[in-house]
């Protein structure tokens, strides 16, 4: 597709690992010249999503390979990235269009992560209007800190399983919510 210019014409991609156990991290070592080339073609996206993102790995130069992205697209889902909170937000704060945003955890403990670097903050705040999908999320204190430092979130939108802690989203998005969904199986729910 890259050979005959077709990329440009992409609205979506997706970059999955299907093999859980053994996953590989998409990381700024598997851009060699022969991936970065094509993988900067993709310039009219609408919808990325992302599985195993190891967004460390790309800082501080994270624009070089991400920042093709933002001015389309407006729908990102990222499965298990890898990152503190303020390097997950900063990612996140590169797409000055976004909408929809998901994340997909596995199943695990909620834990209390480390503080993080302050001066560490998002070149833009997404307006973040359409869906929020969280799939077992337990980072604890990650939604906090994102409302912190977009100033709140205006999701009208919202499919929550498996969240940890469903009052934090709620609560920031009470007054433009239309839509919630969630599972009668979710294992936190009551």
């Amino acid at each position: 597709m890259h050979m005959l210019g077709l990329l440009p014409l992409v609205r979506e991609l997706r970059v999955i690992d299907n093999n859980y156990r053994n996953h590989v991290w998409l990381s700024k070592t598997l851009f060699n010249r022969c991936v970065l080339r094509p993988f900067l073609a993709f310039t009219n996206l609408r919808k990325l999503e992302m599985d195993f993102l190891d967004i460390p790995s790309f800082l501080p130069n994270i624009r070089r390979y991400f920042g093709h992205f933002p001015p389309t697209v407006r729908s990102l889902a990222l499965r298990e990235p890898k990152g503190s909170r303020r390097e997950i937000i900063y990612f996140i704060g590169l797409f000055q269009h976004l909408q929809d945003l998901g994340f997909r955890y596995g199943w695990g403990e909620s834990k209390e992560e480390p503080a993080d670097d302050p001066t560490l903050t998002p070149p833009f705040i997404p307006p973040l209007q359409g869906w929020l999908t969280l799939c077992g999320f337990a980072r604890m204190g990650f939604l906090e800190d994102m409302i912190n430092l977009f100033g709140g979130i205006r999701f009208r939108f919202m499919s929550l399983y498996g969240v940890c802690d469903t009052r934090i989203p709620l609560d920031a998005c009470a007054k433009t919510l239309e839509v919630l969904l969630l599972e009668p199986t979710d294992p936190y729910g009551e």
